[in-house]
């Protein structure tokens, strides 16, 4: 049997959240408010910013939408930020990445101030997940494997997980989250050997894929009985949004018969901008605090 883990039902938990939330800060006279820096035309990048300030907009959160050209200058993209840190009004930041290649994005990284690092790529938001902090900014994409496992009561206690990918962004802040909640971890990357990655792959309870190798892994990474969390997307071979998972060859094969995954579209990437969106709401708590 094949079964889906939609983001659905975990978002719409979410947003129950974010909407409470965002109503008990009016009562007080305060909007959550959110700033998204972007540089350039990158289509992904559009997509993402569009779709977190109509969501944005439907919890009643407040945006900032600052945009520049691909050839804005450093200095200026520095002074942008500088600005926003320092605006009270302003709880939470998210530069859309990666920047234009003569931008400074790690100068960037180090300049956004930790408080209102919704997107956990500071190093102190990455020192409070490493220990364990309850109130610490994650990573959303890594958060929402997570969101997704917990709500449908998968445990990654004892099991063996598999991590494909270790960007900033998620394989390596999900490694730590899987370890925390007492997995054990293995973590394959571009410059394992396929025949490693397949192998450790098979071994795994649950598997990870987020390396962006759209429709990549096929049945020969997987056995029955597996849970396999697909993070990627891009334009697969039939031109439609497609994960990293190629399910269709997978449930082609025949070798496999149990088997649950996450969908793309719908499963982990629903949730991603919802968890960012919660991270506003504990960035304007600890801005109250």
């Amino acid at each position: 049997m094949f079964r889906e883990l939609h983001g659905d039902a975990v978002k719409k938990e979410i947003e129950e959240y974010i909407r409470t939330s965002v109503r008990s800060f009016n009562e007080r006279g305060i909007t959550p408010k959110l700033a998204v820096i972007r540089a350039g035309e990158d289509p992904g990048q559009i997509y993402y910013e569009g779709a977190i300030l109509k969501q944005s907009k439907a919890y009643g959160i407040e945006t900032q939408a600052i945009r520049f050209t691909g050839n804005i200058n450093q200095a200026l993209v520095d002074v942008t930020l500088e600005a926003v840190n320092g605006d009270e009004t302003v709880h939470g930041i998210i530069m859309l990445r990666p920047f234009p290649e003569h931008i400074d994005e790690e100068k960037l990284r180090t300049m956004l101030k930790p408080d209102k690092d919704v997107d956990a790529i500071t190093d102190i938001s990455i020192a409070e997940l490493f220990v364990g902090k309850a109130d610490a900014f994650y990573a959303c994409t890594a958060e929402a494997c997570m969101d997704v496992m917990h709500y449908y009561g998968i445990s990654a206690e004892g099991k063996k997980v598999t991590i494909v990918g270790r960007s900033l962004t998620v394989g390596k802040p999900l490694a730590i989250m899987m370890l925390n909640d007492n997995a054990t971890i293995t973590v394959c990357h571009s410059k394992t050997p396929v025949e490693d990655q397949i192998e450790a792959c098979r071994n795994a309870d649950i598997v990870v894929l987020a390396t962006g190798r759209t429709q990549g892994y096929g049945p020969e990474y997987f056995r029955d009985g597996q849970i396999v969390l697909d993070v990627g997307t891009g334009t697969g071979r039939d031109g439609k949004m497609h994960g990293d998972l190629d399910i269709d060859a997978v449930m082609e094969s025949g070798e496999i018969t149990d088997f649950t995954y996450t969908p793309v579209p719908g499963g982990i990437g629903r949730v991603t901008t919802a968890i960012l969106l919660r991270n506003i709401i504990k960035a304007a708590n600890r801005a109250v605090k």
